[in-house]
């Protein structure tokens, strides 16, 4: 029985110890890299209002899930209770010309930077071949109300820090609201072929996914790199936001850096990441 209890003790102690080494080892960011994964930012424009976002969001839940992790997605809501000042900005900014419309690394296509759903698998393959530039590692906690965040960015090369900027994403999954302004308008609901038929015009408790909530970076076009970029230089920038008012389960950070050109045809997110809001995402 003493033998029993004895195993039975260096097994306990065992799991706790390795419960605190795995916490230890999750809860840091490693060095930075020379090599970065390259991975793509959808920006999409949607309304609960649009009778066509359905199949807007279906496109972009797809092209999350085909392309092993690499694809970021964030629903602009624009018209309803889930819209931001933010999505003014890019609305006038990149010229949001139809719902659902998307930007995809907010790269132009013949002048258009906000382009139809039918461009954006084409499009995403093209940029997910790049070569990646830069790359991030985000740490985020959750302290009561609030959660801090620290944003980690790293480049394989000499750039003018003024042309590069970061920005903060804080998004919702899972946000679902009986009444005006959640119920989702649905065209499809009488098109046998669509995901949607017959799922009602508007459909009740639709469940919004990636739904931008509030952008922690302080300048609409990103938050500037404080020190000169060149490789080996790791920039750290620290976030803090409260969350009070959000389901914290289904909260997630995602961030990215664009290249700021001439106009808005010129600029390009070079690279994004995205994690928790009570996680790490290390670098990739």
């Amino acid at each position: 029985m003493k033998y029993i209890l004895n195993v039975c003790l260096v097994v306990s102690l065992s799991l706790i110890f390795f419960s605190c080494e795995d916490k230890n080892v999750i809860k840091n960011i490693s060095e930075a890299p020379t090599e970065f994964t390259k991975k793509v930012l959808i920006e999409e424009f949607t309304g609960s209002w649009c009778g066509y976002c359905p199949s807007g969001a279906e496109t972009l839940s797809n092209l999350i899930s085909n392309n092993n992790k690499n694809v970021i997605g964030v629903a602009i809501h624009s018209g309803d209770p889930m819209a931001t000042t933010h999505a003014e900005f890019l609305e006038n900014t990149y010229v949001s010309a139809g719902y659902p419309s998307g930007m995809i690394d907010r790269v132009s296509y013949d002048g258009i930077v906000c382009l139809n759903r039918g461009y954006w698998d084409w499009i995403t393959q093209g940029q997910l071949v790049k070569t990646a530039i830069c790359g991030l590692a985000i740490k985020s906690e959750v302290n009561g109300e609030n959660a801090n965040i620290e944003v980690h960015t790293s480049f394989d090369t000499t750039l003018n820090k003024d042309n590069y900027k970061l920005n903060v994403y804080l998004i919702e999954d899972n946000i679902s609201q009986d009444g005006n302004g959640y119920d989702q308008r649905n065209y499809y609901n009488e098109d046998p072929q669509s995901s949607f038929y017959e799922l009602g015009d508007p459909i009740i408790n639709y469940k919004h996914n990636h739904t931008l909530r509030e952008t922690l970076s302080v300048e609409s076009l990103g938050d500037a790199f404080t020190k000169d970029i060149t490789p080996g230089i790791t920039h750290v920038k620290e976030y803090s936001i409260n969350i009070s008012e959000y389901n914290k389960n289904n909260l997630s950070i995602v961030s990215f850096v664009v290249f700021i050109g001439e106009n808005a045809n010129d600029h390009e997110v070079l690279n994004v990441q995205k994690t928790d809001i009570d996680g790490v995402q290390d670098w990739d």
